[in-house]
């Protein structure tokens, strides 16, 4: 099993809650939206990564908060974990800087450019966050010339095919065809069901590209009532919602 977007560094006991999982066969992509969270899975045993992936981004939730030390922090990351992923990444119209100002790109625009631009130059799988306008996302993909070439122009070395990854996907069945071109991954969260345009265009996604997810944060603890529980506890509960999530994709 693989669980493709966990917040890890959000979560009490990391370290610990990733041994669980990985000896209950889990692995998982350990995803850091701020300079805080990275922190948190630098500090984290190497080892704890190995079959499992971590990805580095500012989630445009904390766009107005980053400095350009911090992008040059993340940056120095992508340069230190050749495997590591770029984001959370994208556009969220309930934060600021959603909205053009004047007609020029707002900050979350510009930050989420930025990322893409640092995907795209060191071949590294995106993660992309869409509240609002899939369109939007998908026309800065392609403005930005993502995913590429299949080289790292920053090794100038060869590098595995990289993907546009639609974390806890949302959209419709045109977003579907029109991201195909970008090696998409469509990362689907139990969430992805419940909205009729999304249900519709799941089975035309191809079995290959679907992955699995739970987007779990210190909002999931609380809402399943697990802040005082083990970490045993609370990989019963992930895998639960994994699995839960697998049934729905094949009623």
């Amino acid at each position: 099993m693989n669980d493709f977007h966990l917040h890890l560094a959000r979560i009490s006991n990391p370290e610990q809650l990733a041994r669980t999982l990985l000896k209950r066969g889990l692995h998982f992509n350990a995803v850091a939206c701020e300079p805080r969270e990275w922190e948190i899975l630098q500090k984290m045993d190497e080892r704890l990564f190995e079959g499992s992936t971590r990805s580095y981004g500012i989630h445009p939730m904390v766009v107005g908060n980053v400095t350009e030390a911090d992008w040059e922090r993340l940056e120095s990351l992508l340069g230190n974990y050749p495997e590591a992923g770029v984001g959370e990444c994208g556009l969220d119209k309930r934060y600021d800087g959603y909205a053009d100002d004047n007609g020029k790109p707002g900050l979350q625009e510009l930050a989420f450019r930025r990322q893409v631009e640092l995907a795209r130059d060191y071949n590294r799988d995106l993660q992309i966050h869409c509240v609002g306008d899939y369109g939007r996302i998908i026309k800065i993909l392609n403005e930005c010339g993502y995913p590429g070439k299949k080289s790292n122009i920053k090794t100038r070395k060869r590098a595995p095919k990289i993907h546009a990854i639609f974390h806890r996907f949302g959209g419709d069945i045109s977003v579907v065809r029109s991201a195909q071109g970008l090696n998409p991954i469509f990362s689907l969260h139990q969430d992805s069901f419940h909205k009729k345009a999304t249900l519709d265009a799941i089975p035309q996604i191809p079995e290959e590209q679907i992955r699995f997810e739970t987007d779990a944060d210190e909002t999931f603890i609380a809402t399943n009532l697990l802040k005082n529980e083990s970490v045993e506890k609370i990989a019963d509960v992930l895998m639960e919602h994994l699995e839960e999530t697998s049934r729905l994709l094949k009623k």
